[in-house]
């Protein structure tokens, strides 16, 4: 019985640690600027994830409607805070709708990847 007992208690236990792990990849939180959002030209764009991410294999990538793509500077973390993934803007944008792509790799190695539209106001 105690065998019976104890199996009772570490499949479950089990479940739930393998659970935990999987769901543990950097999810975006928030973006500036923020998803959908019409605003000023940005001089940046930042990610804000669930998790630490590693920058040396995290990209964002910034597209005008056209297709043409803006020019970013290196994807780097934030001093300090490793879950906000940092791109600079190397040209102001004009007006227009933006298309950012992401790609992140948290610290545990998993990859998650998304994109969002913003708009720059006249």
């Amino acid at each position: 019985m105690r065998g019976r007992t104890a199996l009772a208690i570490v499949v479950p236990l089990a479940f739930a640690l393998f659970a935990s792990a999987a769901q543990a990849h950097a999810q975006l939180e928030r973006a500036t600027p923020a998803v959908g959002a019409a605003v000023a030209a940005p001089n940046e764009i930042r990610l804000k994830f669930s998790e630490g991410v590693e920058p040396r294999f995290s990209h964002i990538a910034l597209t005008a409607a056209d297709g043409a793509a803006a020019p970013l500077g290196p994807a780097r973390v934030e001093p300090g805070d490793p879950t906000v993934l940092v791109a600079p803007i190397l040209k102001t944008l004009a007006p227009g709708v933006y298309a950012v792509r992401w790609s992140a790799v948290s610290v545990d190695t998993h990859r998650t990847q998304g994109d969002f539209d913003f708009t720059v106001k006249p």
